[in-house]
């Protein structure tokens, strides 16, 4: 199922932790609308702009996958009460440059640069969620210490 010229449900969906575990990965109806959301609002656009294919490391999660990989049900990558939530990457692009294009660009409900190294470019992942009429726009950085609120530079 294509959710925008350049994205699948395939794509935002995929584990190999689900496939090696045998564990269906599958969203609802309500699930894969809020994932379009993201997409359409987030990632296609990112997409877009930078021209490059973006490396999905996870999307949706079922709930049986987020308590074997010792995530919460909660989790915005359920894409339950209205969220979705990707964690990627554009090889090859710095990961704080994406990041600081999402936070100045975009509406997103928490958009967190995750244990990036200012000496690898290439270093950690974005994490990027997506709620529809109510976005915080909550910026965070996440490191070995923990998160911290993303303060411009």
């Amino acid at each position: 199922m294509k959710l925008s010229s350049n994205f699948s449900l395939k794509e935002m969906t995929q584990s190999q932790t689900a496939l090696r575990n045998n564990i269906e990965n599958e969203p609802d109806e309500q699930q894969i609308e809020n994932i379009k959301q993201l997409v359409v609002n987030v990632l296609q656009p990112l997409r877009d702009y930078y021209q490059l294919p973006l490396k999905i490391t996870s999307g949706f999660r079922s709930p049986k996958l987020c308590k074997l990989i010792g995530s919460s049900s909660k989790s915005q990558h359920c894409a339950n009460n209205g969220s979705a939530a990707a964690d990627f990457e554009i090889p090859g692009v710095d990961n704080k440059e994406l990041a600081s294009h999402i936070k100045n660009n975009f509406e997103y409900d928490q958009l967190i640069l995750e244990y990036y190294d200012d000496l690898d470019i290439n270093s950690g992942w974005i994490h990027v969620s997506y709620v529809p009429m109510k976005c915080r726009q909550e910026a965070l950085i996440k490191d070995k210490t923990g998160y911290h609120k993303w303060e411009d530079q």
